[in-house]
């Protein structure tokens, strides 16, 4: 039997891979957005600041960033399945004290207690998920971060229902329930990718700079070619794009985390409200889709780059509407635009940093988006305080999309530069 051969199940078995990462991408991030249905109810039950229950979402994805960092290195070093299992049952178990807690500073804590938990999931499952393909990597991460876009509408659209029905105590104990009997199964069919299934030397993006190797055989005999070194160094890589991140997800974090209220503030009903949330994320599952393809072609920094100035030129038009169509029809476009944020910093990981530091990159990564996702949402809760409307909030999500989207243009244009000066040097050579 060939060795080709030999792999053809581990190939197919890379697809139930992306499905179960999906799976378990949908519920952490939908497990984060779903403070956006729980705002009223808390604020108005424990009489909270809208500022202060926010920073419960900041202080979750401070924890979830820097225990992403920890859990790549984990994945790396050991494999996939056991730390997805051990963030199943943290979560899980954080839910069901949620429903018991009593003040801010429980709140506080089992928010940091829940993203601690949620930490176990993306950076490993998205790095492994990429190390199953050779081709078409860009569409199998973005098919499996696309779950995670749905689930910003599904599990908050789910608990909104549940609220409606039980209460939020109720709600979280349902969230809980659900977690610990249906993810932690789920855990088990995670498996490691075989060796050479997706490895590459990384260090080269795609879309006009890549880094390409000569075919072997190509040299003449005793002639020997210059090696062309990475484009980007990759903790360098890792930096910038993570820096990248911080901004790209404080715009985005405002709408997700204070649409809802936005929309109930402007006379729309609770489910309504809630309703937006799932549009947006139907529109994000099929964005991302397609942004993982459109990153196989252009590159995943040219891809993220346009990702980044759609969500510019519509993030603010929802403070300027007051119809429930007004509101669900910019919610379905603005998730079909503004998805390939996520999907193209995991593609861009991928193709600087070679595959050993992929799972403590993506970390990094994940980090510095959870970092702005929590400034994001808590500066909306706050500027809202201060000012009584969302004015401020969102003027000021453009002008840190803006701030993203400069860091990448300049990103680019350090590796036109950095591909000028290698080809210039062989050419010499």
């Amino acid at each position: 039997m060939s060795q080709s051969d030999a792999r053809a199940p581990e190939a197919r078995w890379g697809w139930v891979m992306v499905a179960v990462a999906g799976t378990f991408m949908m519920i952490s991030v939908g497990s984060m957005s779903a403070l956006a249905v729980f705002m009223k109810p808390l604020t108005a039950e424990m009489r909270w600041l809208r500022g202060e229950t926010s920073f419960a979402y900041l202080t979750a994805a401070l924890v979830l960033g820097g225990g992403g960092i920890l859990m790549g290195h984990l994945s790396d070093r050991y494999s996939a399945r056991p730390v997805v299992m051990a963030g199943a049952v943290v979560l899980g178990g954080a839910f069901l004290m949620l429903a018991r807690q009593g003040g801010l500073a429980q709140f506080y804590a089992l928010s940091a207690l829940m993203g601690l938990g949620i930490s176990a999931f993306q950076a490993p499952l998205l790095s492994s998920v990429g190390n199953w393909f050779t081709r078409n990597k860009g569409l199998a991460i973005g098919a499996a971060s696309a779950w995670g876009g749905l689930g910003n509408g599904v599990v908050p659209f789910a608990a909104g229902y549940l609220i409606t029905r039980f209460g939020w105590r109720g709600a979280y104990s349902a969230l809980g329930i659900f977690v610990l009997a249906a993810m932690v199964p789920l855990a088990l069919l995670i498996r490691r990718a075989p060796m050479g299934a997706g490895a590459h030397e990384g260090g080269a993006p795609r879309g006009g700079a890549e880094e390409v190797g000569p075919e072997p055989g190509a040299a003449a005999p005793g002639a020997a070619a210059p090696e062309r070194g990475p484009l980007l160094d990759p903790w360098l890589a890792t930096f910038w794009v993570g820096l990248a991140a911080v901004f790209c997800c404080t715009a985005m974090a405002t709408p997700l985390l204070h649409v809802v209220s936005l929309a109930q503030d402007r006379g729309l009903g609770a489910q309504e409200a809630a309703g937006i949330l799932l549009l947006i994320s139907i529109g994000s599952f099929i964005g991302r889709i397609g942004y993982g393809r459109l990153a196989d072609i252009i590159g995943g920094l040219r891809a993220y780059m346009v990702s980044s100035a759609m969500q510019i030129l519509l993030v603010f038009w929802f403070t300027r509407l007051s119809s429930l169509a007004g509101f669900y029809s910019l919610g379905l476009v603005y998730g079909l635009f503004y998805s390939g944020l996520m999907i193209c910093l995991v593609i861009c990981v991928r193709e600087f940093v070679p595959i050993e530091r992929r799972g403590v990159s993506t970390g990094v990564v994940f980090f510095c988006g959870w970092l702005g996702m929590g400034l994001g949402g808590w500066q909306a809760g706050f500027f809202f305080d201060v000012t009584g409307a969302y004015t401020v909030s969102f003027a000021n999500s453009v002008a840190a999309g803006t701030i993203n989207l400069l860091i990448l243009y300049s990103l680019k244009r350090h590796i036109a530069r950095r591909e000028f000066h290698l080809l210039k040097a062989e050419a010499a050579a």
